[in-house]
């Protein structure tokens, strides 16, 4: 072991890992459970509120409507201000906007809470990322992310499988928010005596190549944007979440409504539960297995995963059959936990990205990825309710846009190469 990795390990805090389980629970049970139990309740809150199809698409797409406009902001103030006060305050106004909607009437009401919704989440998840990077090293990093990552598809499966049975028995969904509500609000308080904060500067995962001279606001947004390999991995995330956002916010509909399924919502639930499974398992297994062949070969994993993921989909959805449905949905899950990350981790590892620039980089890369899924929930939406009769196969051909993903990721690769090249030869 080299005198840098003993010196490195030497620095490791354990309070690293009581920190990633306050992040883990505001991922489990806001960008999981929450959302989750939205989406599976939509149907029948649009009834319950007597939405249009309009209405209803606009509700879906509030959310990463409000993080659009506020996410870049968020992003740049990371890296200036407390991560722990950041992260904190946000969440306090997630809890109450989720108690606000279990009280709410009215579709431009809805839209307001959905839309704050939002901007709350432009500073709560950015800030969880940048997180990992104040406390974890480029040896812990894969794994403290798979960990994160894998605390939504935790919350996902916790609503797909007792969402609506936990609505049934404290009354309605209205209830079922204000106890997730007060669970939110009970963990950010213990979280604002417990955490403790850490300054960009003193980030474990830090950069060779910038100096307090590059550093600075307009400095950092210069920087990030000027990287070629920073808009491909934004865009290749922006593909592939945009897609899964958008069909995860409107599958349950067409699993409950279109002709060829016509599932009880407390049985389609069952089919993304399956990949949500998978996925939260994946997301751990695989970066452990990335670690012992080597991280070299990452990229290659993250592209094959990308391929095979959206081909499951379109098979099992396109399939009416709930049992290859599942099948399908699952090998997906497992898919994701090299792709869905991937993007991410690649663009953090960059010399002009890591540490003290981490959260900007983040802020234009949620930024991005929030335009595709309100995009991606807007056209979806409107494709399906063109042809109300054919939803199954329409989602399962937009399923397919993921495929872009991989392509995106072996692009940044090419780019990648050719720059090491251009450097080996100017150092000659």
């Amino acid at each position: 072991m080299s005198n840098e990795t003993t010196v490195r390990l030497n620095e490791r805090n354990p309070f690293r890992w009581v920190m990633l389980l306050f992040i883990c629970l505001f991922y489990f049970t806001i960008l999981g459970f929450t959302n989750q139990s939205f989406n599976i309740l939509l149907a029948t809150i649009s009834q319950d509120m007597g939405w249009t199809a309009v209405q209803r698409t606009a509700i879906a797409g509030a959310m990463s409507t409000g993080m659009i406009w506020f996410v870049f902001i968020a992003g740049s103030t990371l890296d200036r201000f407390s991560v722990k006060k950041i992260l904190g305050s946000a969440v306090l106004v997630c809890a109450a906007v989720i108690f606000a909607k279990g009280r709410a009437q009215g579709f431009t009401t809805w839209y307001a809470i959905m839309f704050i919704f939002g901007v709350a989440s432009a500073f709560y998840m950015p800030a969880t990322t940048k997180m990992i990077g104040l406390w974890f090293d480029d040896r812990e990093l894969y794994v403290a992310n798979g960990f994160l990552t894998s605390a939504s598809p935790m919350g996902q499966l916790t609503a797909n499988m007792l969402g609506v049975k936990i609505m049934s028995a404290v009354g309605g969904w209205q209830m079922l928010y204000t106890l997730v509500a007060i669970c939110v609000l009970l963990i950010v308080v213990v979280f604002f005596f417990i955490a403790k904060d850490k300054k960009s500067k003193d980030a474990t995962l830090t950069s060779t190549i910038l100096e307090n001279a590059d550093l600075g606001f307009w400095k950092n947004i210069g920087g990030i944007l000027r990287v070629p390999m920073v808009w491909v991995y934004c865009l290749s995330n922006m593909f592939f979440l945009g897609t899964i956002y958008a069909t995860g916010v409107l599958g349950q509909l067409v699993f409950q409504t279109d002709p060829g399924w016509m599932l009880d919502k407390s049985i389609s639930g069952k089919i993304p539960a399956a990949n949500n499974m998978a996925s939260m398992i994946a997301y751990i297994v695989v970066p452990l297995i990335i670690a012992k062949i080597g991280r070299q070969h990452y990229r290659k994993i993250a592209i094959m995963a990308g391929i095979i993921a959206p081909l499951c989909f379109f098979t099992g959805i396109r399939s009416f059959n709930f049992t290859t449905a599942i099948i399908t949905y699952a090998i997906a899950g497992v898919m994701f936990g090299a792709i869905v990350p991937a993007s991410k981790v690649l663009m953090l590892q960059l010399p002009e990205v890591r540490g003290q620039r981490a959260g900007t980089a983040l802020g234009v890369y949620v930024t991005i990825e929030r335009i595709g899924i309100t995009a991606a929930i807007t056209l979806l939406g409107g494709l399906l309710a063109a042809n109300p009769a054919g939803m199954s196969n329409t989602i399962a051909t937009f399923f397919l846009i993921q495929l872009m993903a991989p392509l995106l990721i072996f692009v940044a690769g090419f780019i990648g190469k050719k720059k090491a090249v251009a450097e080996a030869a100017q150092s000659e």
